[in-house]
């Protein structure tokens, strides 16, 4: 999942949800709630709850501007909203080919429903191009090479752990999957 801080009039910063570390997430916790758990707190991201989000994005800018503090980062909540990344679409197109194999109808007739994940896909060409691949009974595909294309741009680390999302082909808001032990 990738946080987009879209200031008016100012460059726009994607954050990587995923590049947080441990150490970040007691630091985010605590600064939200002492009673949240990090569970709660991946919940409200996905959720775009503007605490969650602003709070997860401070701290990841943080780590390239050691002297920023809260109070000094306080966005419009309309500015920060959570996206999908290339791991997140893929995860929900996994779903998604799963519920296409038992349609019944024309396979064009499912595309308005997939077209719901691109209004929460950081990188729309992506998704597109993920929607026409489950359209033409091509999903999965080889992994994407070019999935640098919508990873954030200030620096932080990325990760290369699979999703976690459990999406729903027609929902445009992931959730934790269920185990599979």
């Amino acid at each position: 999942m990738i946080i987009v801080h879209t200031p008016e009039g100012g460059d726009v910063e994607r954050f990587d949800f995923r590049s947080v570390r441990t150490s970040e997430a007691s630091i985010i916790t605590r600064l939200m709630s002492a009673e949240l758990s990090w569970p709660q707190v991946k919940a409200r991201v996905s959720d775009d709850d503007p605490d969650a989000l602003r709070v997860v994005a401070f701290v990841i800018k943080k780590r390239s501007n050691p002297s920023l503090r809260i109070d000094d980062f306080d966005p419009v909540a309309d500015e920060l909203v959570s996206k999908m990344d290339h791991r997140d679409i893929d995860a929900w197109a996994e779903i998604a080919a799963e519920k296409l194999a038992l349609f019944d109808g024309p396979i064009e007739a499912a595309e308005p429903a997939l077209n719901v994940v691109l209004d929460e896909a950081d990188d729309v060409d992506y998704a597109k191009a993920t929607i026409q691949r489950l359209l033409a009974g091509k999903f999965p595909a080889a992994p994407d090479k070019t999935e640098g294309n919508s990873e954030p741009t200030t620096g932080e680390s990325t990760s290369s752990d699979a999703s976690t999302s459990g999406s729903s082909p027609t929902s445009s808001t992931s959730t934790e999957a269920d185990s599979t032990t």
